[in-house]
Order: structure tokens, then C-alpha cells, then sequence
């Protein structure tokens, strides 16, 4: 096992302002004025089922991972709304949660477009599931960008925005607005609300590379234990680093077979629509691979939890189960929504039943800037 070496981590490691850009963006070319003084829209979470090289996910100093992922889109949405100001500031409403990271947002994208217009920014997000694995964090960051590139008529396109994201993230250290740390991002939040599909695959620097709708009659259980403790982001980040010795040796005994896996097995079963066999896939990988027991430092009963609810995929009660990045959140996809819940709820877990989301986040209002 790889030693670990935290001189080399803390330099990388540092705090750094809000809006720095480590890693540029292209945008299309031409000029793209303000098009709409005020956009509105509602974006997805995004549910990380597995990555395919863990071994990727080792700290570096230019923030960019290929770990690759696999991410399913749920329809748990935050509501972002952006308004035209008379002067050049962003400015974040006081009843909106986490400004450090909205403020982050918007400078990323004044910085890669330019623009001196400011804005009153607002987001409304009732049901704020912080450091569980469902990417809040990035999924914030990742909506307030996408009303920016709206208001201006989406010069970013796509596949540049989910990387420059990606690639420029961080998060909120409590108690300072000011700065953020570094963590880690493959992009699946962003993919989730861009890529308009219940279920996509990222692979190299944040790329999707396959997509796949996923009919309405399944749903998302998601379930997370009660008594886990919401940690700061730096705290979560120094208990990730001494176990990142198990990812990378994880990825360096299984990645060829995780790679085949992905190949032969889930693109193929994607192209068909079988979601069935892309659970198979991600089973192997979280319960087979040791994948669950290196996230255990998260939440150290998760072993035992996922042991203890996984015959709903062996009973074939759900086609797939996984946990959500590295917990402590645990999700189940199924037809048989309300017989998870009660095996979720069995377990002492707060449950959420939610549908998939196939299309993206969703324009609720734009007013065009006269």
C-alpha cells in the first residue's frame, strides 16, 4: 500500500479566494451580450454510483480527475434565480445557504465570458442535504453557472462547461465566505442537470461518453443513516487523504477488470436499455471490489449496512444498489420504490423517494434584456 505523504498533500491542499480560476475554459466563438436580465430555472442531483478507475482520484495539483463515473439524475431540485443589477456586483440573497459557493459560481463565469454585469443571485434549496454523497456542493455551483450561461445564450457549450466546473471546484469552509478548499470534482453533478439523461457515463477529463433515458416507472430511494455527523469539508478532506492509499490500490488491482466491465457489460446494456445489467456492474464494483469499505471512513457502520441490505439486489427487488460517491448516502433504483422504502426505513435510514430526471435542469422563466 502506497505511503502517504502529508507534505506533499498540504501545499496542494491550501485554502484559496473565491472565483480563482486554475484551469480555463473555451467559449464559442463570436459576441454574446446579456440576452436575458433575469433567468430562473430548476436544477437536478446527481447520484455518483461508481467511478472506474479509483485510483484517479489521488490529489493533484492542476485539479484535474479522470477517475471517470457513472451518475444517475434525480429530480431533487434546487431553484436558482438570477436578476440584472444596476451596477457590477453579485450579490447573493441573505436567505440563500452557502454564498461562498454561489459566489464561486459567478465568478467562474464573469471570468470565462468576461462580462461586467452584476447580479442579485438567489437560490432556493428547502431540502439541503450537505456532504452525503449527493453532490451538493457541485450541484450548486454547477446551477448557478448554468443561469449565467443562459442569460447570456449559452456561449460555454456543454462538454466545456461540466469540465471547467470540474476542474475549478471547491467548497465552503465553515465560517469563512472568503475562501474555499479544494476537493476533488469529476463533473457528474454538472453532467446531471446538463446532459439531459436519467443516466450518464463521464469518462477521461470529466467527458460524457454515454447516455441513457430511464423510464418512468422506476424511482429513486435514497437513504441516509440518522446519525451521521455533518463535517466540515476540511475535516472530510483530511480523514479522505489517510485513506487514499486503499483507492489507488483498489484501482491498480481491479481497474482492468472494472474497464472490461464498463465495455462489454454496461455500454452494451445501456445501448439496450437494460438496467439491470448496469446494476450488475456497479454491484460488482461497490460490494466485490472493496469499494464500500474504502468509503467507510465517511461513515465507518456503512460495511455493515450495505451487508445488511444487499439482498435487494440479489432478490432482484431493485436493479440497482449502491452507495452515492462516498456515502454515507445508499440509494436503490427499482420498479418496487415503496418496497425499498420500508426496508430502508427497517434500517433506521431517513428515506427520500424520488423520480429520475431524463431532461436536465428545467428553464422556469427568462426575460429577455432590452
Amino acid at each position: 500500500m502506497a505511503k502517504i505523504r502529508p507534505a506533499h498533500y498540504k501545499k496542494m491542499l491550501s485554502p484559496f479566494k473565491v472565483g480563482r480560476v486554475f484551469n480555463s475554459v473555451k467559449i464559442k466563438p463570436g459576441r454574446w451580450p446579456l440576452r436575458y436580465k433575469s433567468v430562473s430555472i430548476e436544477y437536478p442531483s446527481r447520484l455518483n454510483a461508481m467511478s472506474m478507475d479509483p485510483s484517479q482520484i489521488d490529489i493533484n495539483k492542476d485539479f484535474r480527475y479522470t477517475p471517470g463515473e457513472v451518475v444517475f439524475s434525480v429530480a431533487l431540485f434546487k431553484r436558482v434565480s438570477i436578476n440584472l443589477r444596476n451596477d457590477s456586483k453579485v450579490v447573493v440573497a441573505k436567505d440563500s445557504k452557502r454564498p461562498a459557493l454561489i459566489k464561486h459560481a459567478a465568478l467562474l463565469m464573469k471570468i470565462a465570458l468576461g462580462f461586467k454585469e452584476g447580479f442579485d443571485i438567489a437560490v432556493e434549496n428547502a431540502l439541503e442535504i450537505r456532504h452525503c454523497g449527493l453532490g451538493s456542493s457541485s450541484g450548486l455551483i454547477a446551477s448557478v453557472a448554468c443561469a449565467i450561461n443562459e442569460a447570456y445564450g449559452n456561449p460555454i457549450e456543454e462538454n466545456n462547461l461540466i469540465r471547467y466546473l470540474a476542474q475549478n471546484h471547491g467548497e465552503e469552509i465553515d465560517g469563512n465566505d472568503l475562501f474555499l478548499n479544494p476537493v476533488q470534482c469529476i463533473g457528474g453533478s454538472a453532467a446531471a442537470g446538463i446532459c439531459r439523461a436519467g443516466l450518464i457515463l463521464l469518462a477521461g477529463e470529466s467527458l460524457p461518453i454515454a447516455k441513457m433515458d430511464i423510464t418512468g416507472d422506476y424511482g429513486a430511494v435514497i437513504g441516509i443513516p440518522q446519525d451521521v455527523k455533518d463535517l466540515d469539508s476540511n475535516i472530510l478532506m483530511k480523514k479522505e487523504i489517510k485513506n487514499l492509499p486503499k483507492f489507488i490500490a483498489t484501482g491498480k488491482r481491479y481497474g482492468k477488470s472494472i474497464a472490461y466491465n464498463i465495455l462489454h457489460k454496461m455500454l452494451p446494456a445501456m445501448a439496450e436499455g437494460n438496467l439491470r445489467a448496469v446494476g450488475d456492474v456497479i454491484y460488482e464494483y461497490r460490494f466485490n471490489m472493496g469499494s464500500i469499505k474504502n468509503c467507510s471512513f465517511v461513515y465507518r457502520k456503512l460495511p455493515q449496512l450495505c451487508s445488511e441490505l444487499s439482498f435487494i439486489k440479489k432478490d432482484n427487488i431493485a436493479e440497482v444498489l449502491s452507495i452515492s460517491s462516498v456515502g454515507p448516502a445508499v440509494f436503490a433504483i427499482s420498479k418496487k420504490t415503496e418496497q425499498c422504502k420500508k426496508i430502508f426505513d427497517s434500517r433506521g435510514l431517513k428515506t427520500y423517494l424520488l423520480p429520475l430526471n431524463n431532461s436536465g435542469y428545467k428553464i422556469i422563466d427568462k426575460i429577455k434584456n432590452d
